[in-house]
Order: structure tokens, then C-alpha cells, then sequence
């Protein structure tokens, strides 16, 4: 049950929270481009800051439509659907997921990597987790946006 609840919680993109500051250990870029790493950086802190803000609106402005969220074998295909797991997710009071930015890969100013881990705590329900995943974003009409998340629980 903790785990089952733990993994819909976590849900999307495994937000930040407000109480630490996202860092980036290693920024590069294979065409040298500052300007694309900077874009793709905010793009990766405005995901899970949105998502920590419990604001589906600004949430699913950074969600590719066709976008494709995966932990630990189960697949949910879509932004809407994604959506509507995040929903329910933001109407759960109670809960922080802290966050740290591990790595960042921009490659050519169209798609980009990003590795972090996670610590996600909700005391009412005695959960006390912590996760690492990959999101991958893309660049297009030039916007980032989240193309892939790709999650692991570490400890439940």
C-alpha cells in the first residue's frame, strides 16, 4: 500500500519543492550553446516547480503533448492522462518532495537530459521515499518541454 501510494503520489514528474533550491552538478551542450542550456535548465526547474506548486495549469504548459511518463515498468502515454494522475495527485495535502538537479545534457539545441534524485515525504501516511529519475525534454516550435520521465523508486 505505501509503495502503491508513494508511486501514484509521486506520479509525474517528481517535482521540487520550494524548500531547496534546485543545483546543477554538470551543464554541457554539444554545439557549445549557453543560450540552449539556460532554456533547457529553466525548462527542467519549471517542471518540478510547478509541479511542487500543485498548479495543473502551469504544469501541463511544460508536458509535451505526446509525452510518455514510466516507473519501475508502468507506462502512462500522454499528457492528458499524465494530467490526470497529477490532478489527483495536487488535491493530496501534506506531502514535500525535495529535489536535486544531478546532471544536465543539452544536445544541439533540440533534446536534452536531465538526471536527479528525489526524497519525497509525507508524514500522515508514515512515507518516507526516495527516488531518482531522467527526464527527457525536447525543443520544439521553440519551447522545452518534457517529452519523458523515467522513474525509479530507491527505498520505500
Amino acid at each position: 500500500m505505501r509503495t502503491r501510494f508513494v508511486a501514484v503520489l509521486a506520479g509525474l514528474t517528481l517535482a521540487g519543492t520550494a524548500l531547496v533550491a534546485p543545483s546543477v552538478a554538470s551543464a554541457s551542450t554539444t554545439d557549445g550553446s549557453r543560450h540552449c542550456a539556460r532554456d533547457f535548465h529553466a525548462a527542467v526547474v519549471e517542471d518540478n516547480e510547478a509541479y511542487n506548486a500543485h498548479d495543473a495549469a502551469r504544469y501541463e504548459a511544460i508536458l509535451n503533448p505526446r509525452m510518455i511518463f514510466w516507473q519501475d515498468g508502468v507506462a502512462t502515454y500522454g499528457r492528458d492522462a499524465i494530467m490526470a494522475t497529477a490532478r489527483k495527485n495536487f488535491a493530496v495535502p501534506g506531502w514535500t518532495w525535495t529535489y536535486e538537479i544531478e546532471s544536465e545534457t543539452v544536445h544541439g539545441c533540440t533534446s536534452g537530459l536531465a538526471v536527479a534524485s528525489a526524497h519525497f515525504i509525507f508524514p500522515e501516511r508514515d512515507i518516507d521515499a526516495k527516488f531518482v529519475f531522467t527526464m527527457y525534454l525536447v525543443r520544439e516550435h521553440g519551447k522545452w518541454t518534457v517529452a519523458s520521465d523515467n522513474v525509479h523508486v530507491v527505498t520505500a
